[in-house]
């Protein structure tokens, strides 16, 4: 039996050579260590061992592992970001969170779950907020970050009648889930966790800082950030 051979024309082949350099000039802007991983390295304490759901290229793994001896475990979908966070993490798995069943560790094995800046790009958030659950310990918690789509800015924008999706920010176009803070609050709730801590971000926007963003989250915050505990 002959082979068959897919011939790809010179166009096609000028549009596969293009989105591959879009992929990459799209994980470079995301291979650096995040207003938000800054905030929860900070509150992660030394020693835990730590899953990184949606780890992206690794970069808070990387700080977890060398500033705090952590053991920490990423899972990432993309193939190019997980080459990076292959060598920036103690394990990686490379498959899409939301179709993935069971990992190779016990119940209860890990101290702190990541969800960092990760829901809004699923299908399914509370599905993998239950899912994971059971890998966490009693006494563990989980650390999760999301855009706030009320945002004061993205308010101002639709009074104007604009919705405009971008490579990166609060209307990131990969983005398929939204959440204000009351909704990421009752999500929580819903799939048995308690929140024990809850702070945001400024954004860029040098005119709001982010002590003053803090004091009205749901206007002023541009990502929410919490941590949680599983109910017993």
């Amino acid at each position: 039996m002959k082979a068959i051979v897919k011939k790809t024309s010179k166009s096609q082949e000028e549009s596969e050579s293009a989105g591959r350099a879009v992929s990459a000039n799209r994980v470079l802007k995301y291979d650096v260590f995040q207003s938000t991983q800054k905030m929860i390295f900070q509150l992660i304490e030394p020693g835990k061992k730590i899953l990184d759901v949606g780890c992206g290229t690794g970069r808070l793994a990387e700080q977890l592992r060398l500033k705090k001896n952590c053991y920490v475990v990423g899972i990432e979908r993309d193939e190019l970001e997980a080459k990076f966070a292959q060598k920036r993490c103690d394990m990686l798995l490379l498959s899409d969170v939301e179709k993935l069943e069971d990992i190779p560790f016990q119940t209860g094995y890990f101290d702190v779950i990541i969800f960092a800046d990760v829901l809004e790009h699923l299908l399914n958030p509370e599905l993998v907020l239950r899912k994971f659950k059971k890998y966490l310990s009693s006494n563990g918690y989980i650390f999760l970050s999301v855009p706030n789509v009320a945002n004061w800015y993205i308010r101002l924008q639709l009074l104007a009648g604009i919705w405009n999706y971008k490579e990166v920010g609060l209307l990131d176009k990969t983005h398929i889930r939204f959440f204000t803070l009351k909704s990421v609050k009752e999500m929580i709730r819903r799939c048995g966790y308690t929140i024990t801590y809850l702070d945001c971000t400024a954004g860029d926007w040098r005119i709001i800082s982010r002590n003053v963003a803090s004091l009205w989250k749901g206007l002023l915050g541009y990502q929410f950030l919490i941590k949680a505990k599983r109910n017993i």
